[in-house]
């Protein structure tokens, strides 16, 4: 008889976890992958009942000349990168 293996598993804050830092430190022209992670991580919290949103990130969140999600401007929010995103 063949043993059976064991179930391998990740813990979806983990995969949150590695989401957010991909989305807020990937090099500006990994945009398509960014798009990408932040469509498949939404489709996991989802799917496991943990989705509670995302904030655009601000540039005091990115690194260093890295493109950011939003800045405000007078109190109202200007829109730059879509995909810099942090889910809560």
């Amino acid at each position: 008889m063949v043993p059976v293996k064991a179930r391998k598993t990740i813990e979806i804050e983990k995969i949150k976890e590695r989401a957010n830092h991909f989305l807020a430190n990937s090099w500006n022209i990994h945009d398509k992958e960014r798009k990408g992670c932040k469509d498949l991580a939404s489709m996991l919290l989802m799917d496991a009942g943990a989705y509670k949103g995302f904030q655009y990130l601000t540039k005091e969140k990115v690194g260093p000349l890295m493109t950011y999600g939003v800045e405000y401007v007078d109190g109202k929010p200007v829109h730059h990168d879509e995909t810099r995103i942090y889910f809560l």
